[in-house]
Parts: structure tokens; C-alpha cells; sequence
């Protein structure tokens, strides 16, 4: 995982799948296209389209020819590629990419925006501290601010070091896991009893679902493989464990509703409800289509809710620690001053 290749970045993403979009509805041949692609695509993907190109002379599937770099992509991709290439319907899988990864992209671009002023605000503090611990080393005083024996030069740099050090080696270790579908899959299923973070995870989990539910159904794929690839493209653990069981449940027969309802997947029961009044009405291309656009609003307002509590922790724990810092201070100048008193 230390030197896996780099995630696609999500503006190039959707850059390459608006132009395989109209490439392909101009009629070019998917291996013409990404040989296109790889030379005069998007950068970070040139090398990949490439090895793409590779494997579709060699005969394999699209859908093959892109497993080794699925850890590269966001969730969905793979899937609506294989549906689209399994259905006939590419152009119409890579017409949905990019408008996904478009709202993917503003959703993301707009919770890093809220984010900057928690983050400044911790590296101001840290930076605050460690001067403080730096000047009262500097004036010979006793005092210890943070209670940790820190002091003077020496204290100051480790401090630095321990508390961006901390920091950066946790931001790290997330980035690391969530390279990785199968770790970031088991995050986002742990995550979903986290309040506010939960909700938002969940909606976009279900906003997956539902796109990958609407392509299969219009390509008119059976309802095990329909719920075999609707499943995978919520890339969420929470639900991925229930998909043997919705896929058993309606290879015997049973409804749509029946599976949710059987996979134990935290499925809310309003959206198992829409699903059966759906398939009974023979609308359920329509239906899956309004429950995506209303999980994807759903799971961006919660986006922006889970970073707006995320910011009042941060500067809550920024806070707090000012002030032991100060409360410290004053109780050693306060006692120094009583033992001056005592003194005389």
C-alpha cells in the first residue's frame, strides 16, 4: 500500500469521462478511444488508459481491463463501467460518471472550504504554545505551561514535533486506509454510528445505490445481478454485508423490498417502502432515479452539517486547552506569590 499508485484526482476524472461520453456516442471504438486517451487525455490518467488500451486488444472485458487500478477510483466506477459494457449502454454509464463525480467533486471542494479555518486555528495554537513554553525557558522561569515538563528550547521543539506529529501521522493513516476499497469500506460501515458523519455517509451510501439500481434495471439485467453490482456501489461494509443474502432471496423468487428487508443492511424503512410500492407500480427506474437525486441533497447537507460540528470540536479542543494552559500558568504564579508571602 506504501507505494500503490496515486487515486485519480476528481477533476481529471471527470474530465475523462465527459470526453469516453461523447467519444463514444460519436461511435469510436472503446480501444481508439483510450489510446486517444492515453496520449492526449488528462495527465494522471494517460498512463492508465494506456494499460487500459493493452488489455482491450489483448480481448479482455472493459470491466477487466480496469480491475488491477480499482483501488484508483472512487466507488461506482467499475461497476457502471461493467453494467454499461455488459448492457451495451457505456456511453450512458460514463454520461452518469461524470455528473456523479461532478457533484462528488463540489461536495468535496466545499467541505475542505469549511475545514481551513479549524485547521489554521489548531496550527496558530500549537504554534502560540510552543513560543510560550520557548520564552519562559529563555527568562529562566520554573513555570511549565502545559503540566508535561516541557521547557525552554528543547521543550518547545518537541512539542512541535509530538503535536504535528500526531496530527499528520493520523491524517496519513486515514489517507492510507481509505486507498485502499476494502479498508475504506470497512471505515465508512464503522463510521455510520459516528453522529452527524454517520447520516452523511449513509445518504451518499444509499445515493450509490440507487444509481447503480437505475442503470442495471434500464439495462434490463436479472434482479440478483441488478442487486449484486447496486450493493458493490455502495463501497460502505454496513451494507455490503447483506448482499449474499438480498442476491439468495430474490434468485428464489422474492421481491425487491423482501431482499432489502432480509440483507439486514441498514436500510431505513421508508426507502425499502419506495423500492416495493416501485417494482409493484413497474416504475422502478423512476423511483430509484428520485431517491438518488434526494440522498445525493441529503448527504450533501448533512456533508456540510458533520463539517460545521467538526470545526466547533476542533476550536472547542483548541479552547479547552488554551485555557488549562492559562488556568496552569496563573496557579503557579498565584502559588509562587503565596510562597513569596509565606516568606516574609
Amino acid at each position: 500500500m506504501l507505494f500503490s499508485p496515486a487515486k485519480c484526482p476528481l477533476p481529471a476524472l471527470v474530465s475523462w469521462c465527459r470526453t469516453l461520453n461523447h467519444s463514444l456516442g460519436a461511435g469510436l471504438d472503446p480501444r481508439r478511444v483510450f489510446r486517444q486517451q492515453a496520449k492526449s487525455g488528462p495527465r494522471p490518467l494517460r498512463g492508465m488508459a494506456a494499460a487500459v488500451a493493452d488489455r482491450l486488444d489483448k480481448g479482455d472485458s472493459l470491466e477487466d481491463a480496469f480491475e488491477p487500478h480499482r483501488d484508483r477510483f472512487p466507488p461506482l466506477f467499475v461497476e457502471l463501467v461493467a453494467v454499461g459494457e455488459r448492457s451495451g449502454r457505456l456511453q450512458d454509464a460514463f454520461r452518469e460518471l461524470e455528473a456523479y463525480f461532478e457533484t462528488t467533486y463540489q461536495v468535496r471542494t466545499h467541505f475542505r472550504s469549511q475545514m481551513v479555518y479549524p485547521a489554521i486555528q489548531f496550527v496558530v495554537a500549537v504554534l502560540v504554545i510552543a513560543l510560550l513554553i520557548f520564552v519562559l525557558g529563555m527568562l529562566g522561569s520554573t513555570m511549565d505551561p502545559t503540566g508535561t515538563g516541557l521547557k525552554g528550547t528543547r521543550g518547545a521543539v518537541t512539542f512541535l514535533v509530538v503535536a504535528f506529529g500526531v496530527v499528520g501521522g493520523v491524517v496519513y493513516a486515514f489517507k492510507m486506509a481509505t486507498d485502499s476499497i476494502r479498508w475504506r469500506a470497512r471505515l465508512e460501515g464503522y463510521a455510520l454510528i459516528v453522529p452527524v458523519w454517520g447520516g452523511a455517509l449513509k445518504s451518499f451510501a444509499l445515493h450509490r445505490f440507487c444509481i447503480a439500481l437505475r442503470m442495471t434495471h434500464e439495462a434490463g439485467l436479472r434482479a440478483d445481478q441488478s442487486l449484486k453490482y447496486s450493493f458493490r456501489a455502495t463501497a460502505n461494509a454496513a451494507f455490503l454485508r447483506g448482499e449474499a443474502h438480498a442476491v439468495a432471496v430474490v434468485k428464489k423468487g422474492g421481491e425487491l423490498g423482501d431482499a432489502l428487508a432480509a440483507s439486514g443492511s441498514p436500510f431505513p424503512e421508508e426507502f425499502r417502502d419506495a423500492i416495493e410500492v416501485a417494482e409493484e407500480s413497474g416504475q422502478v427506474s423512476e423511483v430509484a432515479e428520485r431517491l438518488s437525486e434526494n440522498y445525493c441533497e441529503e448527504g450533501a447537507r448533512r456533508l456540510k452539517a458533520a463539517a460545521e460540528y467538526t470545526s466547533y470540536a476542533i476550536y472547542g479542543l483548541v479552547a479547552i486547552f488554551i485555557i488549562i494552559c492559562i488556568f496552569r500558568i496563573a496557579g503557579l504564579y498565584i502559588g509562587a506569590l503565596d510562597n513569596a508571602g509565606k516568606g516574609l
